[in-house]
């Protein structure tokens, strides 16, 4: 049983056949029909998202490095910490020389999610770029972007000051969300593949009349990226809402009592997704005792990077590392018996606690 569906999404083995099915790493340089499909299928994906062009992005760590780099040679970056893990590192490392340039945004620790005051504070901190994600990771929030989308208009555009709103859509688009028609001169929207079944080290950007002066990447990666990328948008992998967070939830919570909490209010996260805190107890050694019974779950994306840390997004909140350990971020895309999943946990947990481990 998989409980880390949006961090951990299968693979779509149809749009990747059709990412690697070009005979040659390159589109002809003379035959205009290539280059005539890739632009037919660049649209395709932009009028998706109200858009009209799109650009590739990797959405590794050097890509977002490149990224940040170009960034700050224009503007001050207002930059949530909640972004995608790969996102952060590069942040990290970036920031380290260039601290003046990088104003930092945290996810509220009481709704878990970005308030407005922050980017107010942004603003007024004389920031111009602002780099948040729809869904903040590991607690798998949503941020209210259309209200951020509202006030940046209001507070720098229609006072004729240039600004730039750059929007991680990955996990909403992966669960299904409405993604906010916010795209506009000063907008751009990521898209990491991965989140919809592609392969690691896919993405894109999306942008409506981009008026900002900084250059875009050129090249195209992968003469079938597009394509495949379609693919995997019209053919989502299916979630069961059938059973609701709160039920699983209230299963968990009805056996372990004061000793299960959470670390997001469920109106807040993704359908499917609970940032759930089990008390005294570091996740990995659950996570460990799990898998052997075929239960896969996750702490946060650090684990899956191979990183032997807790939830980077809760430590910059403001907890402790040893708080920091206490989170099982669960999403699923289907549960066939909640009463079942819970006795397990709460059992697997239980033992836990009474061998102190």
């Amino acid at each position: 049983m998989r409980l880390d569906f949006f961090q951990n999404y299968p693979l779509n083995k149809q749009a990747n056949q059709i990412l690697i099915s070009h005979q040659f790493a390159n589109a002809s340089p003379i035959d205009p029909k290539d280059y005539e499909q890739i632009s037919r299928d660049s649209q395709k994906i932009a009028e998706i998202f109200d858009g009209n062009f799109i650009a590739p992005f990797g959405s590794l760590y050097t890509d977002y490095f490149v990224l940040f780099d170009i960034l700050s040679r224009h503007y001050k970056i207002a930059y949530a910490i909640s972004n995608h893990q790969q996102s952060y590192r590069a942040y990290k490392d970036i920031s380290k020389n260039l601290s003046n340039n990088f104003f930092r945004l945290t996810p509220d620790i009481h709704s878990a999610t970005l308030h407005i005051e922050s980017i107010q504070d942004a603003i007024a901190q004389k920031c111009e770029c602002f780099v948040i994600p729809l869904v903040n990771e590991d607690i798998l929030t949503i941020n209210n972007l259309i209200d951020i989308s509202t006030l940046l208009e209001e507070e720098l555009a229609k006072k004729n000051r240039e600004y730039l709103l750059i929007v991680d859509i990955s996990y909403a688009l992966s669960a299904g969300l409405e993604i906010p028609k916010i795209l506009n001169p000063n907008t751009l929207f990521l898209l990491n593949a991965e989140s919809v079944g592609l392969i690691r080290g896919n993405g894109i950007i999306i942008g409506k009349d981009f008026s900002p002066s900084f250059a875009l990447p050129p090249i195209i990666t992968n003469p079938k990226l597009y394509e495949s990328i379609l693919e995997a948008i019209a053919n989502l992998a299916s979630m069961d809402k059938s059973v609701s967070k709160e039920s699983v939830y209230e299963h968990l919570k009805a056996i372990l009592k004061q000793d299960l909490d959470l670390f997001a209010p469920l109106e807040n996260t993704l359908p499917n997704a609970l940032a759930l805190r089990f008390h005294s107890i570091k996740a990995r050694n659950l996570l460990q005792a799990l898998l052997i019974q075929n239960i896969y779950a996750i702490n946060g994306q650090e684990c899956l990077y191979g990183q032997n840390t807790p939830s980077f997004v809760l430590q910059e909140m403001g907890y402790t590392q040893l708080q920091s350990r206490q989170l099982i971020s669960m999403s699923y895309s289907s549960l066939n018996d909640v009463e079942r999943l819970s006795q397990i946990l709460s059992a697997t947990y239980t033992q836990l606690r009474v061998l102190e481990i």
